[in-house]
């Protein structure tokens, strides 16, 4: 999966010129956290709520009559000019990896210069509840893997001979092996799992995996 994909299309942006007023009214009004800053449709610069709030408590004075007075200042004067940014061909556990890493909440998306989109952990929720495919009808199952392809492929087989729509499955490392977790469309769960332990799979109870 890509960025391109999952990117939010229709950024909203600012001007290096635009007031930092301005700039936390449109992130008030749209309930977001970010904006990318351009220049002639070139990406120059990102503000965040962060960034601004510590402009306003460090800029903002009381006057003799106890009145607070904020200096206007423009986006310029806060935004961040060395922008971490990826492209639509970017992959999403590349852009996950940078947001966690780098403790950003938003990544401009660029090609070239151009800014094309923007890329949130909202963004990331989706793709994963996309991944997993939750929305839908379906209940979902661990099994305990050896990381031998083979005992897979057997797993696969198995749940293909009880005839189950399977909605999603999901590889995860977990101590030697991996964890399969599977989705199916079943209204008999406890039926499901002992047919695998019958069959030899692992098939864990939360303890195991909370141990």
């Amino acid at each position: 999966m890509f960025v391109g994909r999952r990117m939010t299309k229709k950024v909203i942006a600012v001007t290096p010129g635009d007031t930092v007023r301005d700039a936390n009214r449109i992130l008030q009004e749209n309930r977001i956290h970010h904006l990318p800053v351009v220049e002639g449709g070139e990406l120059v610069g990102i503000v965040s709520d962060a960034d601004i709030q510590k402009w306003i408590l460090k800029e903002q004075r009381v006057d003799k009559d106890g009145t607070v007075i904020r200096r206007t200042g423009t986006v310029k004067e806060i935004m961040t000019r060395e922008v971490v940014a990826v492209t639509p061909e970017d992959t999403i556990e590349d852009a996950l990896l940078i947001l966690h890493q780098r403790r950003f909440g938003a990544l401009p998306v660029v090609e070239g210069e151009r800014l094309v989109g923007i890329f949130t952990k909202t963004d990331v929720l989706a793709a994963f509840i996309d991944t997993l495919n939750i929305e839908g009808i379906g209940v979902r199952i661990e099994v305990i893997l050896p990381p031998e392809m083979k005992f897979l492929h057997r797993l696969v087989e198995e749940m293909e001979g009880m005839a189950l729509e399977i909605k999603s499955l999901i590889l995860s490392p977990f101590r030697e092996g991996f964890a399969a977790f599977i989705r199916v469309v079943t209204i008999d769960v406890a039926n499901v799992k002992a047919r695998l332990r019958t069959a030899g799979f692992q098939v864990p109870e939360l303890a195991d995996f909370l141990g």
